[in-house]
């Protein structure tokens, strides 16, 4: 996930030989049914579970038979159903006390502490439990392996919040509704693309979700 390395670091007056912490950059194919569809730079861990989110993420599969990684290659092997991502499902009733708690959850971001290079994703439960987290020098990598996490883990994902630390575009919301979450927390706002398409498909979004306050874009809370 990072690497040591020597730099030249100047302190406004002089130059010093010191050693500093990078993250660790690799390229992948992606397979889709052995078919290439696309050449990603992402943090080499949970692999499998990437390949498996960003196939659902992405729209080339909801339903994932295997997932295999041979050096820098991941292939998924599964099928799109076509009648599964017309099917609307019911949103569950998420509980204002659930947000607070998953706000004010400690942040154990390692990887970016000592680096700064490093994007983090998790997922909770509605009583407002962690279930996963990662760190990714991407943020769409990171949101596409804690769903692949939980696809391979057998959870609902209808059930799930995704809190994560980038600001919210279209694409993240595209992922959201493609895997079929509920909800997307983050610290930074969402674009106007990313409020219509969430409004569209009944997805709760919450931005500026910093010490203990936080904006509703879309879908509502209930307070009992």
């Amino acid at each position: 996930m990072i690497k040591k390395v020597k730099i030249k670091k100047f302190d406004g007056k002089n130059f010093y030989d010191v050693y500093d912490y990078v993250a660790v950059e690799e390229t992948y194919n992606i397979f889709i049914n052995r078919e290439l569809v696309k050449n990603l730079s992402l943090s080499p861990s949970f692999l499998n579970e990437f390949g498996v989110g960003f196939a659902i993420n992405e729209g080339f599969l909801n339903r994932i038979d295997k997932v295999e990684v041979d050096k820098n290659s991941i292939y998924i092997f599964g099928e799109k159903n076509k009648n599964e991502k017309n099917k609307k499902r019911e949103k569950p009733k998420i509980n204002i006390e659930t947000i607070k708690k998953i706000i004010s959850y400690k942040i154990e971001a390692k990887y970016w502490k000592i680096t700064g290079s490093f994007h983090w994703a998790s997922l909770f439960n509605l009583n407002g439990e962690r279930i996963i987290f990662v760190e990714d020098i991407g943020r769409h990598n990171a949101v596409d392996k804690v769903i692949g996490y939980a696809v391979l883990n057998n959870y609902n994902l209808n059930g799930l919040i995704l809190h994560y630390s980038g600001r919210i575009p279209y694409e993240i919301v595209k992922k959201a509704v493609n895997s079929g979450l509920s909800a997307i927390i983050s610290k930074s706002p969402p674009t106007n693309k990313a409020i219509e398409l969430a409004e569209k498909n009944d997805i709760l979004l919450i931005g500026f979700a910093r010490n203990g306050k936080f904006n509703i874009y879309s879908g509502r809370l209930w307070e009992e």
